[in-house]
């Protein structure tokens, strides 16, 4: 904790000049929440054991609450999981993804201590430069997802200029051991580490930019960019950089594009250095999303198709370029009144047998999502 202190006062002294107490400004709230409870069914097609089909149910409820008293915001995210297959799976989980206390110490400075989720990064299947957050599922990228604990000190300001219009500055510190930060641990090798990162953002010429650095005692440093503009109101664009000092290297370039009859396009092109090629995929047994070293995805979502009110139609293909392995998505989602969600969608994994899709257990499944919003 004296650590966490040390970096505050450093940071707080930093612009301690513009620093101007006058809680008079800050409107008072009371307090907000949302969240939702969700069953995901998914009836899949096996390739190899005994059984033919497996269905796989997942119940998941999430809860957010945010608390607002004078310059204090108290902001937690809290969730249920449960996990059952036939003979094979039962399991029950309770993680907390988002658990602070931020402290809004004027319209400029601010200091948050806590479990946070930072979503930094502007790709939406993938982000080269998310540092301290973990990763994205392909499968569904807008889920939430758990943060780490840190302690965070935010700058913000913003300029009348034409070209400049804002900036801000993120400063964090995260510790990780084996009871603390745990995941983040294990990716350091299981070494016990002290990590800070840093985030400056500007808003230039409407172009949304964010330079972020990441140093760690037991781990290379990292540096990355990330971009995002809008060429038309119905047209962005966007790219991410990072790169590990004197190790490997990746990016993302991708864009986003609106139709006249509102289909909505996301396209993102991946590519990773340390990444494996066709021959390494072969021999890989890992599960994990974005092993290979480059990827395309495209995402098209056709809103109220046949002019059918709160629906939409959607297709998704993941395309791993160096064993031309795909992963296929065609789905459908319907919006009742009462803030219940449909999402009912038919699932391929197609490629030769040692490939990364092909050696999926599950060839093709049916996935039934059914949300209750509140």
């Amino acid at each position: 904790m004296s650590r966490i202190s040390l970096i505050f006062f450093l940071c707080v002294k930093l612009f301690a000049s513009q620093y101007d107490f006058n809680v008079d400004t800050i409107e008072p709230k009371a307090y907000e929440y949302g969240g939702y409870l969700r069953v995901d069914d998914k009836i899949q097609k096996l390739d190899k054991g005994d059984k033919e089909y497996q269905n796989y149910l997942r119940t998941e409820a999430l809860l957010n609450y945010t608390r607002f008293y004078d310059i204090f915001r108290f902001k937690s995210s809290l969730m249920a999981t449960y996990d059952h297959i036939d003979d094979r799976l039962s399991k029950s989980d309770f993680p907390i993804n988002e658990l602070y206390m931020e402290a809004k110490l004027n319209t400029n400075h601010s200091i948050l201590i806590g479990k946070e989720s930072l979503g930094w990064g502007k790709g939406y299947f993938f982000n080269p430069v998310a540092f301290f957050d973990r990763a994205k599922d392909p499968a569904q990228p807008t889920q939430v997802r758990e943060g780490f604990v840190i302690a965070k000190y935010g700058y913000n300001k913003s300029f009348d200029a034409s070209s400049l219009k804002n900036v801000s500055l993120d400063i964090i510190y995260l510790p990780a051991d084996d009871s603390l930060n745990k995941d983040y641990f294990l990716i350091n090798g299981s070494k016990d580490s002290d990590n800070f990162g840093m985030r400056v953002y500007f808003l230039l010429y409407d172009t949304d930019i964010d330079i972020i650095y990441s140093y760690s005692d037991t781990a290379k440093e990292k540096i990355g960019v990330d971009i995002s503009k809008n060429i038309r109101t119905n047209f962005e664009v966007h790219a991410e950089y990072a790169k590990i000092i004197g190790d490997s290297h990746s990016y993302l370039l991708g864009l986003r594009y609106l139709t006249d009859f509102e289909l909505t396009i996301i396209s993102e092109y991946i590519y990773q250095s340390k990444g494996l090629n066709e021959e390494e995929i072969k021999f890989s047994d890992s599960t994990l999303p974005f092993i290979a070293k480059d990827y395309f995805i495209t995402l098209f979502t056709q809103k109220e198709p046949f002019s059918i009110l709160y629906s939409s139609i959607y297709y998704k293909n993941m395309t791993n370029l160096q064993d031309q392995s795909r992963q296929n998505k065609l789905g459908a989602t319907y919006s009742f009144k009462n803030n219940i969600d449909i999402d009912i969608s038919y699932n391929i994994n197609s490629g030769g047998t040692l490939s990364e899709f092909g050696k999926k257990p599950s060839s093709n499944f049916l996935w039934l999502r059914a949300t209750w919003s509140f």
